[in-house]
């Protein structure tokens, strides 16, 4: 309140005064005091999204490859390093959305290939024969629809190829 609009204190002394002033609560009038979305309602809705979104993403899975495959041969081909910065950019975004949608197997792989490409100096060159296998074990998880972690065989392919990573960027 504005102090040219309060009232004058008394003038009396030992009395207290005080004055409670009231301000309208119109936000409490606004929302609602019961109903909104039914929890359960939300997360099975949800759910149904992510089903779907699950299937859009197995065929957009099997067009990442083959996009991988091309950027892999003209890489291989002409040491472009514009191939190669596709690829980098693809596997990354794979990388993010696997797990998300079941595959961490493709997220895993992905995570291998990107540590490679940022952590290799930049006076050497990616290996073609690597950049190969990293593209042929997603091409393998995506035509074998190997959800989930994998067996053993997959787990063991996942390990290889980090450990030929960690090979290659320390020697």
């Amino acid at each position: 309140m504005p102090k040219e609009n309060l009232p004058d204190v008394p003038a009396e002394r030992g009395k207290t005064w005080h004055q409670v002033i009231e301000r309208p609560n119109d936000l409490a009038k606004k929302v609602p005091k019961t109903g909104g979305k039914d929890p359960e309602r939300a997360i099975a809705q949800a759910e149904q999204i992510v089903g779907k979104l699950e299937a859009e993403y197995i065929d957009k899975l099997g067009q990442d490859i083959d996009r991988l495959e091309a950027y892999g041969r003209k890489y291989r081909d002409s040491r472009d390093p514009r191939a190669l910065d596709s690829l980098f950019k693809l596997i990354h975004n794979m990388r993010g959305q696997g797990s998300t949608f079941g595959y961490p197997l493709i997220t895993d792989i992905g995570r291998s290939f990107c540590r490679y490409v940022r952590e290799l100096p930049e006076e050497r060159e990616v290996t073609p024969a690597l950049i190969d296998q990293h593209v042929d074990a997603m091409k393998v998880v995506y035509k074998r629809s190997i959800k989930g972690e994998g067996d053993e065989i997959a787990q063991a392919v996942v390990e290889a190829l980090a450990d030929a990573v960690a090979r290659e960027l320390s020697r």
